[in-house]
């Protein structure tokens, strides 16, 4: 059976609710912010000409590579680029190992900045100069080959300036692993927002 206009004004409400539904749904498509990364909200000065120093206690554990894979793992950036050093007091990044239990936490990454007259205050939302990066030996001596590289990358991430990130693919979860020691991403994306 079909339906005959019979005249006066026609109405379409549903159409009109319809149209609304679209533009609201695209709104948020469009308005969603597709990489989750998150920002300490400090960065380098000079990113593409850090220098690394690694202490003993970490080549004596046997997780020299490691630090090395680490410190090197956003050198695919053109923004990013890292050399060794030797001397620690050339280095923006020092490695360390430490035999302390921190239970979950196998390694931190603290940010410095040095000010004019030589002083070094830790910080997160300022221009680092150096980034101090400890591996606590009890438990990342647990972790798997690729958890042990994934970790040393994420704690160089730290020193980038990058915070945790949990809702999306990233090597800077807050705990947990995602078992490939590679930047994905997010972790790119967060790394153009900052450099």
């Amino acid at each position: 059976m079909s339906k005959m206009f019979t005249g006066g004004k026609r109405q379409v409400p549903n159409l009109g609710r319809f149209i609304f539904l679209c533009i609201i749904m695209l709104y948020f498509i469009f308005s969603s912010n597709t990489y989750a990364y998150e920002l300490f909200g400090g960065k380098y000065r000079n990113p593409n000409s850090l220098k690394y120093w690694i202490d003993s206690s970490v080549i004596q554990a046997g997780y020299e590579a490691r630090a090395v894979y680490g410190s090197e793992a956003f050198d695919s950036s053109s923004l990013i680029g890292t050399t060794r050093t030797y001397d620690d007091s050339q280095a923006n990044y020092k490695w360390w190992a430490s035999t302390k239990d921190m239970g979950s936490v196998v390694a931190d990454c603290i940010n410095y900045n040095v000010n004019w007259l030589g002083q070094v205050t830790a910080c997160w939302d300022c221009t680092y100069d150096k980034s101090q990066l400890r591996i606590y030996l009890p438990g990342f001596q647990k972790l798997s080959w690729v958890q042990t590289r994934e970790t040393t990358a994420h704690e160089i991430g730290h020193a980038l300036g990058l915070d945790h990130e949990d809702d999306v693919r990233a090597i800077m979860l807050s705990k947990g692993f995602l078992n490939d020691e590679y930047p994905q991403n997010d972790d790119w994306n967060g790394i153009n927002a900052i450099y």
